[in-house]
């Protein structure tokens, strides 16, 4: 039995995957700094103490792995992650990574967001073992972080200009989840791909505020907060200044593009079905936006 290995087990991303991964027979390790935080339970599952920058504990986390779900917190350091979890992977034998990535991806774009998951990529790319590279749009889950203010302001906040008409492509974070898990599973299928994750429609926020109202029945208005605003917020929730920047930088070049991000159909070619709506999100998780 080949053994599976997810990082990021308690995230927006590894969660899905362990869930989805828990309904099969794979033998499944999934590294925690703190295995007590274990989320998803099940008899497959095997959770590791490791750090993503300790070489030695993820050397021996990969013991017997054939292949790995990579991903990893958003910060300055996450190409440099990816590169000693690379590296670590293919000295014990590690033979196929599946990472996740972002559109947009490019190691030489003038944004940093863009230009640090492209020279993720290419870490990958370089490194000789089999890839799958998922580059997903903007993340359902990211609205848990207006919950909040939707619950009891009925206000969604964001940098998005003053008509929130900035065109997203937004994917649920299960969808990732189950193409992930599908790819690690029958990973010989999908060597040297390069996948873009998306829903079936752009969404902008005046778009989305309306689906709250329409699930939630009460009214939910977008509000524009100034990039000034966004990140003293941010940095208040602890986040790194560059990482803040790079942040107002990426939300800044949607909002001024010209060119609306790519919808794909690449979520229903490898699961066999649509993605799901962003109305099912809220629909789903109605109770933690009331």
């Amino acid at each position: 039995m080949k053994t599976i290995f997810v990082t990021g087990g308690t995230g927006n991303n590894g969660k899905p995957i362990l869930e989805t991964l828990a309904q099969t027979d794979f033998s499944v390790k999934a590294l925690l700094r703190d295995p007590s935080k274990a989320v998803v339970q099940a008899a497959n599952i095997r959770y590791i103490q490791g750090d993503m920058d300790d070489v030695a504990s993820l050397e021996k986390a990969l013991e017997d792995v054939h292949s790995a779900f990579l991903v990893t917190a958003y910060s300055e350091s996450f190409p440099l992650q990816h590169k000693r979890f690379i590296e670590a992977a293919k000295k014990v034998g590690v033979k196929h990574i599946v990472q996740l990535s972002g559109i947009g991806a490019d190691p030489k774009a003038e944004i940093l967001t863009a230009k640090w998951l492209g020279e993720a990529e290419q870490h990958l790319m370089s490194s000789g073992l089999h890839w799958t590279i998922l580059r997903a749009g903007s993340f359902t889950n990211n609205f848990f972080a207006n919950a909040e203010s939707i619950a009891k302001e009925g206000i969604i906040a964001a940098p998005y200009g003053p008509s929130g008409e900035a065109p997203l492509s937004i994917i649920d974070n299960r969808d990732i989840g189950a193409v992930a898990a599908k790819i690690l599973t029958e990973a010989e299928d999908h060597k040297g791909k390069i996948y873009h994750l998306t829903g079936n429609t752009h969404l902008n926020y005046k778009q989305i505020a309306g689906l709250f109202t329409k699930v939630l029945n009460k009214t939910i208005t977008y509000q524009s907060v100034t990039d000034l605003e966004a990140k003293n917020e941010l940095l208040q929730w602890q986040v790194p200044e560059l990482v803040a920047d790079s942040l107002i930088e990426l939300w800044a070049s949607i909002r001024n593009s010209k060119t609306p991000p790519p919808i794909t159909n690449d979520v229903e070619r490898i699961l066999g079905r649509k993605p799901k709506t962003f109305e099912q999100f809220i629909r789903d998780h109605s109770k933690t936006f009331s």
